[in-house]
C-alpha cells in the first residue's frame, strides 16, 4: 500500500482540489478518483513499500531513537512540513498522513498517527495536541489555538517552525561551549585514575624499600593511591552515590534554586545565563503575541520557557504588573535581566505601536549578544583550564618527587 499526492477537477463544479489517498497501485488510485467524480490531473507516489524499505532506519538508529525518545529535530520537521502543505491547499488530515508515511521515528509516527484518528474524530488540531503534552508544550499548543481561531494556522506554523529552530541554534551553542571543558575535566580525571592505581604504587614501594622519611604532601598522595587501589569495591561506588546524589538534589525544587542562586552570581557565566534566558522570553513572547493571543497570555506562556528560577519569577510578575496597568517597559525593566537596549528598542515599538517588530529586532539582537558572550567566554575558558590542569599535575609530581630531591640532596 503507497501514498498517493493528487491534484484532480471535480465533474460538477469544474473546481481543483488536491489531497492524498492510499491505494495499492497508480491505476487503483485514479479509478478511486474516478468514483468520486474526480478527474486526476496530477498524481504523484509519495511514499511505497521500496521507499519505506529505503528508509527503514538501521538496528543503531532505533536504539538510539529509542534511548534519545523524540527531541526537537521532529518536533521542528512535523511543525515546518504540516504548515507548508496546509499552505499548499492539502487538508490537514491529509498533511498528517503523509507524515506519518515520511516519518521515521516509530515512537513519533505513532503520535502522529494519532493525532490524525484525533482530528478525525471531530478534535481540531491544538485538542489534538494537547493529549501529548510531553511533546508539544504549552507554548506550542496555545499559539496554534490562536493559529486556528484566526484561520492563519500556516503562518502560524511557520512562526512556531521559526521559534523551534531559532531555540534549537541556541542551544547547541550552549553546548558546543561546554564541550571543550567537560572533555577536558574528563581527561584530567581519568589521567588521575591512572596514576592513583598505577603509577603511584610503584613509587610507594620504592621508597618503602629506601626507608627515607616522606614528606607530608607524599604521605597524603600515597593515602589516596591506598585508598583507590585496596578499597575500590567501595571508593567508586561512594563517589558515584554522591554524584548521584548531587544531581538528584539539585535537579529538586529546594536544590534548583540554589544552584540558581549561586551561578547567576559567577561572572560571565551568570551573564551569559541572563542574556540566554531573556532569549527564550522575547523569542517565545514575539511568536505567541504576533499569533494574535493576548500579552497577558502570552507573558506567562513567555515566562514558561525560562529555566532559571529566579528569572523566571521575575518575568512572571511582569503579568501582574501589566494586569494593573502598568507599561510593558517599565514592568520589563523591573525584572533586572533585561539588557537596556533591548528595554530602549521595546518602549519604542509599545509607543509607535511596532511592537511585534521591535519584539525581532530584540531578539536579533539578542542572538548576536550570545554569540559574542561565547566566543569570550570560550577564549577565556582555556587559558583558565590550562592553570587548573597544570597545577594539579604539578601537585602531583611534585608529591612523588619531592622524596628523590630530598635524597640527592645528602648525596
Amino acid at each position: 500500500m503507497a501514498s498517493y499526492q493528487y491534484e484532480a477537477i471535480k465533474m460538477s463544479d469544474r473546481s481543483k482540489i488536491s489531497g492524498l489517498l492510499n491505494a495499492a497501485s497508480e491505476k487503483e488510485a485514479r479509478e478511486i478518483l474516478r468514483e468520486q467524480d474526480l478527474v486526476p490531473t496530477k498524481l504523484k507516489a509519495v511514499t511505497g513499500d521500496a521507499a519505506d524499505n529505503k528508509r527503514k532506519p538501521s538496528a543503531l538508529q532505533e536504539v538510539i531513537q529509542r534511548v534519545a525518545g523524540l527531541g526537537s529535530k521532529e518536533r521542528i520537521a512535523f511543525t515546518r512540513n504540516v504548515g507548508m502543505m496546509i499552505k499548499s491547499g492539502i487538508p490537514l488530515t491529509d498533511s498528517l498522513l503523509y507524515f506519518e508515511n515520511y516519518v521515521e521515528n516509530k515512537k513519533f509516527k505513532k503520535v502522529v498517527g494519532k493525532i490524525r484518528n484525533d482530528i478525525l474524530s471531530g478534535n481540531s488540531l491544538s485538542q489534538a495536541l494537547s493529549k501529548h503534552k510531553k511533546i508539544f508544550n504549552d507554548v506550542y499548543i496555545s499559539v496554534t489555538r490562536a493559529g486556528e481561531r484566526s484561520g492563519e494556522l500556516d503562518q502560524t506554523m511557520g512562526r512556531l517552525t521559526e521559534l523551534l529552530i531559532r531555540s534549537e541554534k541556541l542551544k547547541m551553542k550552549v553546548i558546543a561551549a561546554s564541550v571543550y571543558p567537560c572533555i577536558v575535566v574528563a581527561i584530567v580525571c581519568l589521567v588521575l585514575l591512572i596514576m592513583f592505581t598505577l603509577v603511584i604504587p610503584t613509587f610507594v614501594d620504592i621508597y618503602q624499600q629506601l626507608g627515607i622519611a616522606l614528606p607530608a604532601i607524599t604521605q597524603f598522595m600515597f593515602f589516596l593511591s591506598k585508598l583507590f587501589k585496596d578499597n575500590w569495591y567501595i571508593t567508586f561506588p561512594v563517589i558515584i552515590l554522591t554524584i548521584f546524589g548531587m544531581v538528584k538534589y539539585f535537579q529538586s525544587e529546594g536544590g534548583r534554586k540554589v544552584f540558581d542562586s549561586i551561578i547567576i552570581k559567577v561572572p560571565m557565566f551568570g551573564d551569559l545565563i541572563n542574556h540566554v534566558e531573556a532569549s527564550h522570553f522575547i523569542s517565545t513572547f514575539f511568536v505567541s503575541f504576533g499569533a494574535g493571543i493576548p500579552i497577558t497570555e502570552a507573558l506567562g506562556l513567555s515566562a514558561q520557557t525560562v529555566q532559571h528560577v529566579q528569572i523566571r519569577a521575575a518575568f512572571m510578575r511582569v503579568n501582574n504588573q501589566i494586569q494593573t496597568g502598568q507599561r510593558l517597559g517599565v514592568a520589563l525593566a523591573n525584572t533586572g535581566y533585561i539588557p537596556d537596549i533591548v528595554l530602549l528598542m521595546l518602549s519604542s515599538g509599545e509607543e509607535s505601536g511596532d511592537l511585534d517588530k521591535m519584539l525581532e529586532a530584540s531578539f536579533e539582537y539578542l542572538e548576536d549578544e550570545i554569540e559574542h558572550k561565547i566566543e569570550i567566554l570560550t577564549s577565556m575558558m582555556e587559558p583558565a583550564l590550562l592553570l587548573v590542569v597544570g597545577f594539579i599535575v604539578g601537585f602531583v609530581a611534585l608529591s612523588i618527587y619531592l622524596p628523590l630531591f630530598n635524597i640527592y640532596q645528602f648525596l
